[in-house]
């Protein structure tokens, strides 16, 4: 571009890079942190996202001007039905990779849960639990596959979603013994995550499709007939290298890409049977919240019916964990029934 006089700044981050969407519903967790878990637990818990919904919370942040007075949040309502841990497994590592030492699987479990895990129906899981603990030095991690049906959570589908979730908390001879006590039963949102706490929420984004590098990255429209082209960048490469980069902002796709929201605070759970949290008519796009749910402060990546991740905070907050005061909730201008475990928190 001959004809620029100033250096232009970089359009789009280049941290997301590639932007290619991902192969899954279910997202792909990385990293289950440790940080913050005093004994053996779950370090996430799958859910479902609902929608949005107005929160009004007393400010409980100390030393900033707005403390104790109302203030604004979006919240988002997460459908979490129960769990089933369906089998547990136990990682080594040699060369700095990891292998898989052993598969324990529990022992009646239903046959669209065997079919779709892929286990036989006579398993012993006994003997196998004592060959780990006789070989528990070998073991690096643990993790369980779980599953959630979406129909208990007010979906059609009533295919399970299975996925592993780490373990966190104490050495590998207690993560050993918390998974003999949960393996083949079914755990609550209530069981892992308390009132006030931080998550992180992980899930797939929106698809948009295919889209330019105007929409895509940022980049500005050229001026009016300076090129052929206004919605397409002015150089993609040099002579040399005679090739095109990367950084090159190009059309392609947007969206449907794996996101992490760091900590969204619990603001209120509870359970649709004791304190009802739909809206006349439903949820847009959702319908009614069966079960339990969580409300969580801000907004979390996907559509409604979207598989969300609540993980562990992986940078935990300093501050002591305590109930958030919730005062309303409303969804267009409609209130709606504040859960009564968010009143209770808030007199005390």
């Amino acid at each position: 571009m001959g004809h620029r006089k100033h250096n232009a700044p970089r359009r789009g981050s280049l941290a997301f890079s590639p932007r290619a969407r991902h192969q899954v519903l279910i997202p792909r967790v990385r990293n289950w942190t440790e940080r913050g878990a005093e004994r053996p637990m779950l370090a996430g818990f799958p859910a479902f996202k609902a929608g949005m919904v107005q929160a009004i919370t007393i400010d409980d942040r100390e030393r900033t001007p707005n403390y104790g007075r109302p203030m604004f949040n979006p919240a988002t309502i997460l459908a979490t039905p129960p769990i089933t841990v369906c089998a547990f497994r136990a990682y080594g590592e040699k060369e700095g990779r990891k292998f898989v030492i052993c598969d324990v699987f529990a022992e009646g479990l239903e046959e669209v849960l065997r079919d779709k895990i892929g286990c036989l129906k006579n398993t012993d899981a006994d003997a196998k639990i004592d060959l780990l603990s006789k070989e528990i030095s070998k073991v690096t991690e643990f993790v369980a596959m779980v599953a959630i049906m979406p129909n208990e959570a007010g979906l059609s589908n009533n295919i399970p979603q299975v996925q592993e979730i780490g373990i966190a908390g104490g050495d590998a001879k207690a993560k050993l013994d918390y998974l003999r006590s949960v393996l083949g039963k079914q755990l609550k949102s209530s069981d892992l995550f308390k009132l006030g706490a931080y998550v992180d929420a992980i899930a797939i984004t929106k698809g948009k499709g295919f889209e330019g590098p105007v929409t895509r990255f940022g980049v500005k429209r050229k001026q009016h007939k300076s090129r052929k082209s206004v919605r397409a960048v002015g150089v993609i490469s040099p002579w040399h290298p005679a090739t095109v980069m990367y950084t090159v902002a190009r059309a392609g796709q947007m969206g449907f890409h794996q996101r992490i929201m760091k900590n969204n605070r619990i603001l209120a759970m509870g359970n649709s049977q004791q304190n009802p949290i739909t809206p006349s008519g439903g949820y847009l796009h959702f319908g009614e919240v069966k079960g339990d749910y969580v409300i969580l402060r801000g907004s979390i990546p996907g559509p409604a019916k979207r598989l969300v991740d609540l993980r562990l905070p992986i940078y935990p907050r300093k501050q002591k964990v305590v109930p958030a005061r919730l005062v309303e909730l409303n969804l267009g201008g409609v209130p709606l029934q504040v859960p009564q475990v968010a009143q209770t928190s808030q007199t005390k």
